[in-house]
């Protein structure tokens, strides 16, 4: 069982949403009609001591990084829809025994990256655990409805670009410190460039078969091409480390010559990594089908 058959099994046992739901989930983000010509995003995420951080010991993550990660990687689920984050809410438990130094730290970590991305922090909850830390965001933005990004706009013969670099995104602390897209998101979004787009969350390859899934289409990558995020980063990592938070999207072979020309993030790296195809599975250059690696939380 994998974790994305589990929630495909999971969602076809759930209420029909109403009309007003545009994106019921699936995607990065869910989508509700709001007001005007404007859509709300909605998308939840959490980070567990020891699973996306490191809770204690001598190597222990300082609180402050552990609490940017886990509004960061919300903002980052929002980028992926091309939107504008707004308004979190969240709820966190903590083992008993965490100092309020260290609580204050880890709140602190929230409020700054708030701060620095117009944030609002507008409510939540707080509990204690027997011995686990666990917190968890809800975090809400807003798209143009002529404008929001899915997952399955892909079609044979488009591009696959990312942003950034990929692999070793832990050991480098590139998960702690990583800058959302929201910039790049916005801009792919506004011009119309992205026809369907992920952020790479659980690894490029997972995360490039989704938008595959929902666009019913396949993909031929290029492995020499892909951006690895240091020089003893290899292809393994930079296909199935995850955590990367970097964007990965479709755009058409037509506008793909301008998409690089326009370009307007020269300290945001864009790279072609592949084409897809009418074929429906994943695979090289050289035709040799890859496996899907990345990071499965019912099967690692």
């Amino acid at each position: 069982m994998t974790e994305d058959l589990f929630f495909d099994n999971l969602f076809r046992k759930l209420p029909p949403c109403p009309e007003s739901v545009v994106i019921p989930p699936g995607d990065d983000c869910a989508a509700i009609r709001w007001h005007g010509h404007t859509l709300m995003l909605l998308a939840v995420d959490q980070v567990v001591g020891n699973r996306h951080y490191i809770s204690e010991g001598a190597d222990a993550t300082p609180p402050e990084l552990a609490g940017r990660k886990l509004l960061a990687r919300n903002i980052s689920d929002i980028a992926a829809m091309g939107g504008t984050p707004l308004f979190c809410l969240l709820s966190a438990a903590f083992k008993k025994g965490r100092q309020e130094e260290w609580l204050n730290a880890f709140y602190d970590g929230i409020i700054d990256t708030a701060r620095e991305y117009n944030i609002a922090v507008i409510g939540g909850d707080y509990a204690s655990t027997p011995q686990d830390d666990v917190a968890s965001l809800t975090i809400i933005g807003e798209v143009p409805d002529d404008q929001i990004i899915c997952r399955n706009g892909a079609q044979p013969g488009d591009w696959l670009c990312m942003t950034g670099s990929c692999g070793n995104s832990f050991k480098t602390g590139h998960h702690l410190t990583f800058t959302p897209r929201c910039r790049e998101g916005i801009w792919l979004a506004q011009q119309h460039f992205a026809k369907a787009m992920i952020d790479i969350s659980d690894g490029l390859l997972l995360d490039a078969s989704r938008i595959c899934r929902m666009s019913a289409c396949g993909l031929e990558l290029r492995l020499p091409e892909i951006p690895l995020r240091t020089p003893d980063t290899t292809l393994e990592q930079g296909l199935g480390d995850g955590e990367d938070f970097e964007l990965l999207f479709a755009v058409s072979e037509e506008k793909l010559p301008l998409l690089l020309k326009l370009w307007p993030f020269p300290e945001t790296k864009l790279t072609p990594v592949g084409r897809f195809t009418k074929a429906r599975d994943i695979v090289a250059s050289n035709g040799n089908k890859l496996k899907i690696t990345g990071w499965d939380h019912l099967q690692n």
